[in-house]
């Protein structure tokens, strides 16, 4: 038994006992910020699942027995700083715990505060905290611009750098006093200046990302099916201006997709009903068994058909648009009509690269792939109506196809996901769309679970 684990119990210091653990694992790998309290979990062999835990940060369940697991929750619909922070500070309940810990927001209890000093002390290393804080003082002190840059190379929130700067180094000038610092927060507006900065979180997505692969594997089943084809599919469908109550739809759908064309729906003036039929079609399709080993770009040809597929006119369903176009709001300029074909192909030798080393790549690493791929297929803007549609469910052919959970975006996320989208499109920057499909996999995954 390690040196650690001998003296567990009887460190009364949080301090002490983040840095003793942080000297075990240096002895077996190299400690690079932001370190990755998630795989710390993982490692030391507790599972961890992120879950929507209401008005809880976390939760810690101890092993009942040697057969079985401890297990950690992390609450889905906190901040990745937040999630971070829990996760180091559910470790620190594992090591010196042996009853079930219910984690409420803003809990101060001594068992808390004693979890909430150890999470501080791991991720921000008081060491490197003093270099960190010594390669940009002036007189002594620190800036709150300095604090921003700091707290993102520890991968934490501002007001814990803030908090730990000001109480362990006293490196902050001013009223320090914890009312006034939260006022001094409030007026500087932290998250604001990150974002002017052009400071992303993408590296902290990825960490929760990999360390979390165990739970993002997916094989279709009649229940995810379900899920998507009677929330996801209603989602889509809203992000491009198609608004209906899905209960008056349901028996009108069912009529489209059993009859097609020989339906008495299928008319022109029913074109939100014949786009959500055609959009179960789709995802019949991707949920279908056996899942194919193989993916291609020209798999939105097929995707496209089957959208169209209840449609009056459905020979229009999987054709390239033979005109240039103007893709209203859009940033970028349409690919022309007659470079459709080359662009497709060159995006098909890259996804072929893709899609062979999905294997022995991170997973994070896939996913963003793919999410470039999706931004691309959507410059080229292929098919004279239903890109959008399309595309997304292109990205899910590429996960369903590595066995990788699927995703859908919320009619609530659509604004950050235009913005995303045009930010790539402008800056060829791809940090939000990152973020976003990351975040969308992680709240999918959730939902995903019976």
């Amino acid at each position: 038994m390690s040196e650690f684990y001998q003296k567990i119990h009887l460190i009364e210091d949080p301090e002490e006992l983040a840095t003793l653990f942080l000297r075990k694992i240096s002895h077996t790998q190299e400690l690079t910020y932001p370190l990755n309290p998630f795989q710390m979990l993982v490692d030391e062999g507790v599972q961890f699942a992120i879950r929507d835990f209401g008005k809880l940060e976390g939760v810690y369940i101890p092993a009942e027995n040697e057969n079985d697991i401890p297990i950690v929750g992390i609450n889905l619909n906190r901040p990745i700083t937040r999630q971070r922070f829990t996760a180091a500070h559910e470790l620190c309940h594992f090591f010196r715990e042996n009853e079930k810990q219910i984690c409420p927001i803003g809990s101060k209890s001594a068992a808390e505060v004693f979890a909430d000093r150890f999470a501080a002390a791991l991720l921000m290393p008081e060491y490197e905290l003093r270099n960190q804080v010594d390669a940009r003082k002036v007189q002594g002190f620190v800036t709150f611009d300095d604090v921003v840059d700091i707290a993102h190379f520890f991968g934490v929130s501002f007001e814990a750098c803030l908090f730990r700067i000001a109480f362990l180094l006293q490196a902050i000038d001013g009223n320090t006093q914890i009312k006034e610092l939260r006022k001094r927060i409030n007026s500087y507006k932290p998250e604001l200046q990150r974002k002017r900065r052009g400071l992303n979180r993408v590296l902290l997505y990825e960490g929760l990302i990999d360390s979390y692969s165990y739970a993002l594997h997916f094989v279709p089943n009649d229940f995810a099916s379900y899920v998507f084809k009677n929330n996801y599919i209603y989602n889509d469908s809203r992000l491009e201006g198609v608004d209906i109550d899905i209960e008056s739809a349901a028996e009108i759908i069912t009529d489209l997709r059993l009859k097609h064309q020989g339906s008495e729906y299928c008319k022109e003036e029913n074109e939100a009903f014949l786009s959500i039929a055609g959009h179960v079609a789709m995802y019949t399709y991707i949920f279908a068994s056996p899942v194919p080993m193989r993916c291609s770009v020209f798999d939105t040809v097929s995707l496209h058909q089957y959208l169209y597929s209840c449609f009056p006119y459905p020979e229009y369903g999987g054709k390239f648009r033979q005109d240039n176009t103007v893709v209203v709001g859009a940033k970028f300029e349409a690919v022309d009509y007659q470079r459709i074909v080359p662009e497709m192909l060159k995006l098909e030798d890259v996804l072929k690269i893709v899609f062979e080393a999905r294997k022995s790549e991170k997973v994070s690493t896939y996913i963003k792939e793919a999410v470039k791929l999706h931004h691309s297929l959507t410059v080229i803007h292929p098919f004279g109506d239903g890109n959008g549609r399309t595309m997304r469910a292109f990205f899910n052919v590429m996960m369903v196809r590595n066995n990788l959970t699927p995703v859908y975006i919320k009619v609530e996320d659509r604004k950050e996901y235009v913005a995303a989208l045009e930010f790539a499109d402008k800056e060829r920057d791809y940090a939000l769309l990152y973020e976003l499909f990351f975040k969308a996999i992680l709240r999918t995954s959730t939902e995903l679970i019976r």
